[in-house]
């Protein structure tokens, strides 16, 4: 049996970075299902940290607004580099772009808020460069569903991947049998 080359939008191991979008109490207070976001970017973090890889987490104007929320911070792979930032798309934080350039993962997986405004401007700025976004729809939101849905068609049709939490970490896991899909298993259980 001949390997063949993933389909670009599979998710891999070697070449994926989790983003995780200002997820403070203020913007979270006033969010549309809050506790769905907060508990599905948890869910990435931890299963982002079962395997191994890397993540960036952003502020927006952490002095204001503070730092990320604690159910997810506490989840945070070590070494996890956490940026702040006062420009919307991250793309437009050199901080951030040097960052995911010394990283050298061409695939963006993208959680947190406000998918209308800041995950999504991301997500555009980095499909537009050298990088192949995704975005885990059940990760994301904005303070009224229409925005939320908004911003994913904004995406979607920007050429930002759209995937679930369950799909994105599946793929990075790519079989069953092994210690890692059994923790896996209990974070998306």
């Amino acid at each position: 049996m001949s390997e063949t080359a993933p389909h670009p939008a599979r998710l891999q191991r070697s070449q994926t970075v989790l983003v995780v979008v200002d997820m403070q109490e203020p913007f979270l207070r006033s969010i549309f299902e809050p506790d769905r976001v907060t508990r599905e970017v948890t869910a990435l973090v931890r299963g982002f940290a079962t395997l191994g890889l890397p993540v960036i987490a952003t502020t927006q104007a952490a002095a204001r607004m503070g730092a990320v929320v604690q159910e997810i911070a506490e989840h945070l792979p070590a070494g996890t580099h956490s940026i702040d930032k006062l420009t919307f798309s991250c793309a437009d934080s050199e901080e951030f772009m040097a960052e995911l350039r010394r990283l050298g993962r061409p695939q963006v997986l993208l959680c947190g808020v406000e998918t209308h405004i800041c995950v999504q401007q991301t997500g555009l700025a980095l499909a537009a460069q050298a990088y192949r976004p995704q975005v885990a729809i059940d990760a994301v939101s904005s303070r009224t569903e229409l925005n939320y849905r908004l911003g994913v068609e904004r995406m979607k049709q920007g050429g930002v991947n759209l995937t679930s939490v369950e799909a994105a970490l599946y793929e990075l896991l790519g079989q069953a049998g092994t210690p890692e899909f059994r923790q896996i298993l209990g974070i998306i259980k």
